[in-house]
């Protein structure tokens, strides 16, 4: 019996929350103006190597059923060294940040590699949250974490961290909607910065770092999850073992190198079973929260969750546990023992370096990544060239540097690319264009729709407020009704979602810029260096395409909306029409909506 591989969704469909549809002719559309068109052939290989491009030789394998091997794909390979151009630069810092602006532009073209702007990047001190939100706020409202949020997404000079922090909020899922937390915003704020810190260090300390936060205990359910008790009808609580494994480490099924999954006679082998749920557990029995003085509580708000949980022995399960793969646990371990067995048994499991590799890849660079790329990320997981599994600023620069990010848009023009996450469409038109917050802001950034803590009314999204574990959108949402190819961020992307977006961006293009006075608490784009360009609409549109489509806009499209400023006439109110319709043109369009 030979063991195949083949992709498949990573969840039942019985665990999975029903995702809004959009119409085929939503996908359509929004496909056809994003990166699924190119000039060279789907089939064509990725250049791995070139007078700027380096690659590492070496090869994982993977194993069947019948004991032979399977050779995958090479370890590692590196993209270009450094951007080319301005559209190189874009496309970069939109994997990279919360939007290329003008300064981050040509800060990157000074950078003498693409690995020495990330070197850059991580060596800056982290923007924080909770400091900001301690000081100003009161813990109950959410406000003032989002007020810090987005000025961090916006201002912080440490954008690929906070990048990073945003996509591993998205792994590591938790959620304000629980009234609990959303009544301890300082603990939401210290979950959020733990992420920041810990997504350039090692996987297994931010995994113990997650499994003990008091804001995952209350989640999920783990704080106070206690031994069996037939006597009084208690057994261990489920919901953290079983999302550990399904959602931030393992999946369902068993995986290849480079992230398939292993087949037996057509159908996808288990990562575990039932009862391996059922023995994790166990595991997570016996943890409080860290100031608490009793067990027994029907009130967990007056518990400080900013300080990790700590074990109480006597509610700790003390049989052994039969954790993945059938290791077992010693008897009578103690509460911290088992955990320590149980991450380390988690950690080393092969399919958490191609599970990860392919979550990050998907919200960062491309929704679709090849299996060559996520085999070589996931080689860069197992071991980062200095025999260290796990070091996640090896991980990073693994994906970013990766030739399928760096040129996978021409390359693989039919599958590469991502929806562009709704937050971001509203990010990476204030950064291009110099957003500021208006002179008599309290509250930070705005729109003029939503107040910020108040905006996934209109996008469907905001950090972490995630209506359940599964995230916003499931990794394996399609493209469309049989395509093989997914969009997650799809499902979310209703007809109502389209119409409130692109109202708030018109609304924001259109009313609220450096020339207009009314609202002054109303965040303002600056348009100076557009306005001084719309003498020449061509040159004006070809600035715009650069700086927010880094170079996609079709040219039959480009010369319409030439042709349409040209309409408008060359005295000042002219240019200034001219200025804005070409603006919301572009970040009106379905190419707007798609990262390449």
């Amino acid at each position: 019996m030979r063991v195949t591989h083949v992709r498949i969704n990573t969840a039942t469909e019985a665990d999975q929350p029903r995702p809004i549809r959009s119409r085929r002719s939503l996908f359509a559309v929004a496909a056809s103006g994003g990166a699924l068109t190119g000039c060279r052939d789907a089939t064509s290989p990725i250049a791995l190597a070139d007078s700027t491009t380096g690659a590492v030789d070496g090869a994982a394998e993977s194993r069947t059923s019948d004991g032979s091997v399977e050779s995958a794909p090479a370890i590692a390979v590196v993209g270009p060294r450094g951007p080319s151009s301005r559209t190189d630069c874009v496309r970069f810092l939109n994997q990279t940040s919360f939007g290329a602006s003008k300064a981050t532009i040509s800060a990157l073209l000074e950078a003498p590699t693409y690995e020495a702007w990330i070197d850059g990047q991580l060596a800056l001190e982290p923007s924080l949250t909770e400091p900001f939100v301690v000081e100003d706020g009161n813990g109950s409202l959410s406000t003032t974490r989002h007020y810090i949020w987005w000025t961090n997404a916006m201002e912080g000079e440490d954008q690929l961290r906070q990048r990073l922090a945003f996509a591993w909020s998205q792994i590591f899922v938790v959620s304000d909607r629980d009234y609990t937390l959303s009544n301890a915003q300082f603990s939401m704020c210290n979950f959020y910065d733990m992420l920041a810190v810990g997504s350039t260090g090692n996987f297994r300390t931010l995994l113990e770092q997650v499994t003990i936060h008091p804001v995952m205990g209350v989640y999920l359910s783990m704080v106070r999850n206690e031994r069996s008790d037939p006597t009084r009808n208690i057994r261990p609580d489920e919901n953290f073992a079983r999302e550990l494994m399904q959602l931030f480490t393992v999946g369902l099924h068993e995986l290849t190198p480079d992230g398939r999954v292993v087949l037996d006679d057509g159908m996808p082998v288990p990562a575990y079973d039932q009862r391996t749920v059922e023995e994790f557990a166990k595991v997570w029995t016996g943890w409080n929260f860290g100031d608490a003085d009793r067990w027994v509580s029907t009130d967990m708000t007056p518990y400080d969750k900013r300080v990790p949980m700590t074990p109480w022995e006597e509610y700790h399960e003390p049989s052994s546990k039969t954790l993945l793969d059938g290791v077992q646990t010693t008897v009578n371990a103690s509460t911290t023992a088992d955990m320590s067995a149980a991450l380390d048994n988690i950690f080393h499991h092969p399919n958490v370096g191609p599970f990860i590799a392919r979550g990050l890849i998907q919200r960062l660079v491309t929704s679709n990544p090849t299996p060559e790329y996520v085999g070589r990320v996931a080689a860069t997981f197992n071991d980062d060239g200095q025999g260290t599994r796990g070091n996640l600023e090896a991980v990073t620069k693994a994906i970013l540097l990766d030739a399928e990010a760096r040129v996978g848009h021409i390359d693989l023009p039919q599958r590469f690319g991502k929806f562009t996450e709704p937050s971001l469409r509203l990010t990476q038109l204030w950064r291009a264009l110099d957003a500021q917050p208006g002179p008599e802001a309290t509250n930070g950034y705005r729109p003029y729709s939503r107040p910020v803590d108040q905006l996934e009314q209109v996008f469907g999204q905001a950090v972490m407020r995630s209506e359940s574990v599964f995230n916003f959108y499931l990794p394996d949402n399609p493209l469309a009704p049989g395509s093989d190819l997914v969009a997650p961020e799809l499902s979310i992307l209703s007809e109502i979602n389209v119409a409130s977006t692109n109202n708030t961006l018109f609304e924001q293009v259109y009313n609220h810029h450096n020339f207009t006075e009314d609202r002054p608490n109303i965040t303002r784009i600056q348009i100076n260096d557009e306005l001084a360009m719309a003498g020449d609409p061509a040159v004006l549109v070809e600035h715009l395409n650069e700086l927010l489509l880094a170079g996609r806009f079709p040219t039959d499209a480009a010369d319409e909306l030439i042709t349409h400023l040209l309409h408008h006439p060359s005295d000042s109110e002219g240019l200034m029409a001219r200025t804005l319709d070409a603006i919301y043109a572009i970040v009106g369009s379905p190419f707007h909506m798609v990262q390449s």
